[in-house]
């Protein structure tokens, strides 16, 4: 997440972004050159515009919204709300319109729930015979909105895969987890439950790795009964069981089934498992009840027909708090990267795009979003209750740390998907000066797609670009600090978005999906308006 400040030389600004010229050198260029490159700035008021996107303005920002002061930007906290306020004042300063709900500012429910442990319950059901799990030992929950139910079972497959099978309806979902405890298992966990809730599935259980510790599970389950965990809104969906391997091929077999066997006949589909009954119970007391922010500019459209369409930005403003310190000592995670960095640049961006002499035709929707690490609430709220009318935005642009690794190259996730892959291209080929060389998502095994805010806009079937460095060393540590950050990266890809979006605001076609890309971000995200 980014900061912002106000012009700088244009000229300078501009040449800082080739490849190869850095503050240092700036001084050496001819002063012909300069001179030209000066008058032709000026000639040029889109990069003009561009140009007010500065290195220095850059590590202001991050500066700012990484330090001690903000104590990492928890969801919620003070230092998130600190965050809050200097972002919307920031819009204000811009002469930006207020679009939240309570001026620039969007809150949303998030509510820190326990797991009422006594009376917590998983058992299976054939005919008369039941067989029961121990919490703790053989399963835990993630707790959602309070649940009790029952249904039959259905074994879907692995989660990695999962989709939105029909035969999950009214059904309590199965999916084999593969894996231990990394981001590739939170995706999967991601797919599968998206998948499930899109069926219409009653709930889902996911059968554990045999490789999975029976200490995490154990752990997992006192933390959900103890601490609780923190989720947006009353009504947040089913609870999610997770049971060991071990335990399920023995409760499948207490009921005359075989695990095995069912896993082998799924084959090309769900596989129903007659006369087999799931019966769970997941009650829940509630700790706490927040309403953390978002925050929401506009910037109105030129066009008296395209005014009332826009463009998206997005960027987290939160991070992770203070936790566990370091070698060091040192317990704040700053977030410098993570993402100052993103959002820094989403107020640059609105800076740029205030000081064109006219708006581009269409609106432009600067949305910072808190929640991100709680698993994207803010974005979620936000595409779920938007400020202006979801069927009319026609494109969404993520940013999410930006700062840091290859110098001369961001990675754009959702290329593949729509128009705005070719475009992003053509943009960064015709800005040479950027120096960057846009890259598809070169960390398919990370699954990415599902981990930043844009995945809730492409839900709804909206087009977005997901503009992302990749992580490095410090990620979600208390070492990512705004001194490791290259600003001058930060900067061009700032001005690449500026470019790439100004191009979409003002061309007459909406960005649109590939038949193909279409399909598969419905089959990811279980989407749809």
């Amino acid at each position: 997440m980014k900061l912002e400040r106000t012009l700088f030389i244009a000229i300078f600004a501009a040449l800082a972004g080739c490849a190869g010229v850095g503050a240092e050198s700036e001084s050496l260029l001819p002063a012909r050159d300069a001179e030209s490159a000066a008058a032709a700035v000026a000639a040029d008021p889109v990069a003009a515009a561009a140009a007010t996107i500065t290195p220095d303005d850059i590590h202001e920002r991050i500066a700012f919204l990484a330090s001690d002061e903000l104590r990492g930007r928890d969801t919620p906290s003070p230092g998130l709300e600190k965050a809050a306020e200097y972002i919307a004042a920031e819009f204000q300063r811009l002469g930006l319109r207020a679009a939240g709900e309570d001026g620039y500012i969007q809150r949303y429910p998030l509510q820190r729930r326990a797991l009422d442990g006594e009376r917590v319950r998983f058992a299976l059901r054939n005919g008369r015979a039941t067989a029961a799990l121990r919490p703790g030992e053989d399963f835990f929950v993630i707790p959602g909105a309070p649940y009790s139910g029952s249904g039959e079972v259905v074994f879907a497959g692995s989660a990695e895969n999962a989709e939105a099978n029909p035969a999950l309806r009214g059904r309590i979902a199965v999916f084999d987890l593969a894996g231990v405890a990394d981001q590739a298992l939170n995706a999967a966990i991601g797919q599968a439950v998206g998948a499930a809730s899109q069926a219409g599935a009653n709930a889902a259980i996911f059968v554990l790795d045999a490789s999975f510790p029976a200490d995490l599970v154990q752990r997992n389950m006192e933390r959900a009964t103890r601490a609780g965990r923190l989720e947006v809104g009353e009504a947040q969906g089913e609870p999610i069981f997770f049971v060991t391997n071990a335990a399920a091929e023995r409760l499948f077999r207490e009921i005359g089934q075989d695990l095995a066997a069912l896993r082998a006949r799924r084959a090309d589909g769900a596989a129903p498992i007659t006369g087999v009954t799931a019966e769970l119970e997941a009650p829940v007391r509630l700790l706490e009840d927040h309403r953390p922010p978002n925050v929401v500019a506009v910037l109105p459209g030129s066009d008296p027909e395209l005014r009332d369409t826009y463009v998206v930005f997005s960027a987290h403003f939160d991070h992770v708090g203070v936790g566990r310190p370091d070698a060091s000592g040192d317990s704040i995670y700053n977030g410098a990267d993570d993402n100052a960095s993103g959002t820094s640049a989403l107020l640059e961006v609105a800076e740029a795009f205030a000081s064109l002499p006219e708006a581009p035709a269409r609106s432009l929707v600067f949305l910072a979003v808190s929640g991100e690490e709680k698993g994207r609430l803010g974005s979620r709220y936000y595409s779920d209750n938007p400020t202006v009318p979801l069927e009319s935005i026609v494109a969404n642009i993520n940013v999410d740390m930006i700062g840091r690794n290859a110098p001369d190259s961001i990675v754009v996730i959702g290329q593949e998907y729509s128009s705005l892959g070719p475009l992003v291209n053509e943009v960064a080929a015709e800005r040479p000066e950027l120096g960057l060389t846009v890259a598809p998502d070169i960390w398919p095994q990370e699954r990415f797609f599902f981990r930043s805010d844009h995945f809730n806009f492409a839900r709804k079937e909206i087009p977005a670009l997901f503009f992302f460095a990749g992580v490095h060393e410090d990620y979600h540590r208390p070492s990512d600090h705004v001194e490791k950050i290259d600003t001058d990266k930060a900067a061009r890809v700032a001005r690449l978005i500026f470019y790439t979006a100004y191009e979409i605001a003002t061309r007459a076609d909406a960005p649109r999906w590939t038949e193909e890309g279409l399909q598969e971000v419905r089959a990811l995200t279980g989407g749809g308006r």
